[in-house]
């Protein structure tokens, strides 16, 4: 299994699905990024100002704002890096999961050669990869990954929202994964 990429608000938005509360994505996803951003802006502001009020002689509050603007900065930066490790890790993992999220929650259609036909029994093709149809050779094949990428910050943010969306099926596949290994141990007995 590859390393999963979750932020400590996962936990919060569980305990409140756990509730029988249904959060929408989008409204996670922002609850998520205000409370990251707020901690870690606050966490360096008060470092910042209280290490200046104690070593320095300008006092407190341009350390602290200054420490906010930094800490904001990096708050944002490493919750856009986590979503994106996201989106990517759904990519490479289950691109029809979030081809069909595109597609249903993004109003966005990728082209047809990289979604994967469900009734399909012929399984010739790698999953997640598809050759585009005028370059049949193998090695012109492109994922939904390289698609999504090569489509600029535009792109990129509607797939992070799309990830967002089918993070509730990803985890369920997870947990079914993580039940087989756990069956496979129990048959060995």
């Amino acid at each position: 299994m590859t390393d999963h990429h979750y932020s400590n608000f996962d936990g919060l938005s569980s305990l409140i699905s756990f509730a029988g509360v249904s959060i929408p994505a989008r409204a996670k996803f922002i609850a998520q990024f205000v409370g990251t951003s707020l901690f870690s802006s606050l966490t360096l502001g008060l470092v910042a100002g209280q290490t200046a009020s104690t070593f320095l002689t300008c006092g407190p509050l341009i350390p602290f704002m200054t420490g906010s603007w930094i800490g904001y900065t990096w708050g944002c930066v490493g919750f856009w890096r986590l979503a994106e490790r996201k989106m990517v890790e759904c990519a490479r993992r289950y691109p029809d999961i979030l081809a069909h999220s595109l597609i249903t929650n993004m109003s966005i259609i990728p082209p047809h050669h990289l979604i994967t036909d469900i009734n399909n029994t012929n399984n010739d093709k790698e999953e997640g990869v598809a050759i585009i149809p005028e370059n049949k050779n193998k090695n012109d094949q492109i994922t939904l990954e390289q698609w999504i990428k090569e489509g600029g910050i535009g792109r990129v943010s509607y797939a992070i929202l799309a990830a967002q969306s089918c993070e509730e099926d990803v985890q369920e596949m997870y947990r079914n994964e993580r039940q087989r290994i756990v069956d496979r141990y129990n048959n060995r007995d």
